[in-house]
């Protein structure tokens, strides 16, 4: 692996039947699967199991949590984030995913291309374009999408859409983006130490905090202009985590009380935090939302 850029791959998975088919596609699509350092929460019931092949992976890390003990997503990825190793570039996603051939290889042009360009701190991120598990593997979208605001609850922005970019087979590099997705990041290993992810925002909010967080702490975010992978956004393959917990409402009213004072600067610890390189406000205005409105 000498002279290779090193990723850190991170997988928050919770009861997923796609958890194994991701990351063979994940390392058997790499350019480098060498250069892969992945971790994934693997919270999972009793009876649900990995094969072995999942388990020989190089540079794979697998943390064994019982479903019952899972505090949601975002304490999953809190947990995997705090096992960066400095690892030049870090590789957010879901664990149902498959990807395009090479896709390290066209994530790390694409990086260094806006740092070539004068982008100090480049983040990549999109909603990918949909494939279905059921139909693998001729039933995949084959455009990018630039993410949209959708819904709000209390007034609060909780919800992102996806439409498709216009021309993109014209372009030649990535598109500025106004919100990041949760399910593909790709950036500089030291969002890890800037941004770390916090057990309190539960689930519905999360992307959007996350945009306002690495939009202040100077992170400029761009949708890839490439097909970098795919995403099943159909959960028949998985259980989601609010099945299992009846609280979930409980923790979901927090969250938001949370994301209110968050957003107003009343920080609750010293985790969840803004940067200080840009403000709240400068961020409504790049992307015309305000965070916070009437019901």
């Amino acid at each position: 692996m000498s002279g290779l850029p090193r990723i850190y791959v991170q997988i928050p998975a919770y009861r997923d039947t796609e958890l194994p088919k991701t990351l063979l596609d994940l390392y058997g699509k790499a350019a480098a699967p060498e250069r892969l350092r992945t971790c994934v929460i693997w919270q999972h019931a009793p009876h649900e199991s990995l094969p072995r092949e999942v388990w020989e992976l190089p540079g794979i890390e697998i943390v064994d949590i019982d479903a019952d003990r899972s505090r949601g997503c975002n304490w999953a990825r809190s947990m995997a984030q705090q096992r960066w190793q400095d690892e030049e570039y870090t590789l957010i996603i879901d664990s149902h995913h498959r990807f395009a051939r090479g896709w390290d290889d066209a994530a790390i042009a694409m990086h260094r291309q806006l740092r070539d360009q004068g982008v100090r701190k480049p983040l990549l991120t999109a909603y990918l374009p949909a494939y279905d598990p059921q139909r693998e593997p001729g039933a995949r979208r084959k455009r990018p999408y630039r993410i949209i605001p959708y819904g709000r609850d209390r007034g609060i922005l909780t919800k992102l859409a996806s439409t498709p970019i216009p021309w993109w087979t014209s372009l030649t590099e990535p598109v500025v983006a106004d919100f990041v997705s949760l399910h593909f990041i790709f950036t500089a290993g030291e969002f890890n130490r800037d941004i770390r992810f916090s057990p309190r925002i539960y689930f519905f909010g999360d992307e959007v905090v996350t945009s306002v967080r690495a939009y202040t702490h100077g992170y400029d975010l761009y949708h890839p202009h490439r097909i970098l992978g795919w995403h099943c956004f159909d959960r028949a393959g998985r259980v989601p985590h609010w099945n299992d917990h009846p609280d979930w409402h409980q923790q979901h009213e927090r969250s938001l009380s949370v994301m209110r004072r968050f957003f107003a600067g009343d920080y609750i610890d010293d985790v969840l935090v803004l940067g200080t390189e840009r403000t709240v406000a400068e961020f409504e205005n790049h992307t015309l939302t305000p965070l916070v409105a009437l019901r």
